[in-house]
């Protein structure tokens, strides 16, 4: 005689309909949607700070290789001479560069380059120059002698290195002076703006704002129009 049942039923759990299942990849998608640009901006937050840190440990090399050197600025690495504060043209040695020994005494690639620049995307006819930051000329003489620290007026509103646009950066040297020389017609030296669009801006002076390094050491946001006032650019201006 049995009794019962020897095989206990199976429970089936019930399966998700394929409404359901659009439901959650809908939701899903949604909060990707949302958290996207987030992510994005804080990507791009992160990269301005570390960009401001380089420009910090840079001003300070600077300040350090000043007072070392007769309170003189460097030179500002256009051709090669033997005082350049980078010695990015090709078959020089970037250790030999006059800032180097300040920042910790080996070339890194990294302490002279936007963590956020591209050098692919650089458009400029910049014979090889790779990098992000440029010094400017007003200070790191090319046409005239460098400047002594003293010779600036107002070395904390003096813009001393800029992170350059990708469509002007073809050297060491900014010189945002010459913005508009011919006419116009010459698109050179402007501040970089990547850190404020999706896409940085290249031909409008007027678009956003970039990271600078000032003339005593310290680093800050300014927008790119004031990099072409000479209250920021000129050491003699008062």
């Amino acid at each position: 005689m049995v009794v019962g049942n020897l095989y206990p039923r199976r429970r089936f759990r019930p399966a998700f309909t394929l409404l359901e299942l659009l439901v959650v990849i809908g939701i899903i998608a949604v909060l990707v949607a949302i958290l996207l640009p987030s992510l994005s901006r804080a990507r791009a937050q992160a990269q301005q700070v570390a960009c401001l840190s380089n420009l910090r440990q840079m001003g300070t090399a600077f300040m350090a290789y000043v007072s070392d050197n007769d309170r003189i600025f460097p030179a500002p690495a256009v051709g090669a001479r033997p005082d350049d504060w980078f010695y990015w043209h090709p078959g020089r040695d970037k250790n030999q560069s006059r800032i180097v020994p300040y920042l910790g005494g080996t070339w890194q690639d990294r302490n002279f380059r936007c963590p956020a620049d591209d050098p692919t995307s650089h458009t400029a006819d910049n014979n090889g120059y790779a990098w992000s930051y440029t010094v400017n000329e007003k200070i790191c003489g090319w046409f005239q002698r460098s400047l002594r620290l003293e010779e600036i007026r107002r070395p904390a509103d003096i813009i001393l290195i800029a992170d350059e646009s990708t469509s002007t950066v073809d050297d060491g040297c900014f010189a945002p002076q010459n913005y508009g020389y011919n006419g116009g017609g010459d698109q050179r030296n402007l501040l970089s703006n990547r850190h404020v669009r999706p896409a940085e801006l290249r031909y409008n002076p007027n678009a956003g704002q970039g990271n600078v390094c000032f003339a005593d050491g310290h680093a800050g946001v300014i927008d790119r129009k004031e990099s072409f006032n000479p209250h920021y650019y000129n050491p003699g201006a008062p």
